[in-house]
């Protein structure tokens, strides 16, 4: 077994202080949506075929067609550990090139998973082009980033940052006794793989809200590019905010009732500095937990 890499020791030691307890079973909506619609959608059979096909082109024996993964070890933070690697997503590019976001989880030699609630997923991204019936690896990018919780980096989302700038963002986060928070991570694919900053995206204490809370929150942002054309080439990202504010209250029956004390729309935009999403106009209204 490989030494675990410190991006796993340093969340484990700051989670562990500030969170002595387990979260709550059920997360909220803004969290838990997105693998429920996917888990009720069927994926058709030619998206498991290229999904097998793309994976074994990567990892070769070491995929898994019935458990959809691959053990393999890849450095992260310097080390190299054994992880759990599943396909996330795929899209092809106007030069013919596909793009594989593949999420790797902390394991042991033998495939269990080991991650725990605090654990960041590893982002691994793979470059690929299709040559008559078979795909030839490009790229590979490992241990690009840490995000999310529980092992998983969270939802990727293909875009373009400008004019012949494929790119995409990741939506991480996740869910500590009740209070929930969500960043969105901004990636550009060209020569590899750039990193181009990060914002709040949403944020709420949905799980924690009681009638002994003073204030209870729900806010969650709506990311859109702006059809502006810019100096730099990189379109500015617009955030839509909706943010609402209340208390609770306990009814006869037992129920919680809620309290609006605000509910506001407003909007950010973020705009590229050469080397990075910076905050341009606007104000972001998500809270830190």
């Amino acid at each position: 077994m490989k030494h675990l890499p410190l991006y796993v020791l340093a969340l484990s030691a700051t989670m562990a202080a500030c969170s002595p307890h387990e979260p709550p079973a059920a997360p909220p909506a803004p969290v838990a949506s997105a693998p429920a619609a996917a888990s009720a959608v069927k994926v058709p059979d030619a998206a498991k075929a290229r999904e097998v096909a793309l994976m074994k082109a990567v990892f070769g024996d070491r995929y898994d067609a019935q458990k959809h993964q691959a053990l393999a070890e890849i450095e992260v933070d310097g080390a190299e550990a054994t992880h759990l690697m599943t396909l996330n997503g795929s899209t092809d590019l106007a030069d013919g090139r596909t793009v594989m976001v593949v999420n790797g989880a902390m394991s042991d030699d033998d495939g269990k998973d080991i991650t725990a609630h605090v654990s960041s997923g590893v982002l691994n991204v793979y470059v690929l082009r299709r040559e008559g019936s078979s795909w030839k690896v490009l790229e590979r990018r490992e241990g690009v980033d840490t995000l999310g919780s529980e092992g998983q980096i969270g939802a990727v989302k293909w875009v373009t940052l400008g004019a012949g700038k494929p790119g995409f963002i990741v939506s991480n986060g996740g869910i500590w006794q009740g209070y929930w928070i969500q960043h969105a991570a901004i990636y550009e694919l060209s020569a590899g793989v750039r990193s181009l900053g990060s914002f709040e995206e949403g944020s709420g204490n949905e799980g924690a809200c009681g009638p002994n809370t003073s204030e209870c929150w729900d806010t969650q942002g709506s990311i859109r590019f702006a059809q502006e054309p810019q100096q730099s080439g990189y379109s500015d990202i617009v955030v839509d905010f909706k943010d609402k504010r209340y208390t609770v209250t306990e009814g006869k029956d037992g129920s919680f009732v809620e309290q609006v004390q605000s509910d506001t729309r407003s909007t950010a935009r973020y705009h590229f500095d050469g080397k990075a999403y910076v905050l341009a106009a606007g104000t972001n209204p998500v809270q830190g937990i």
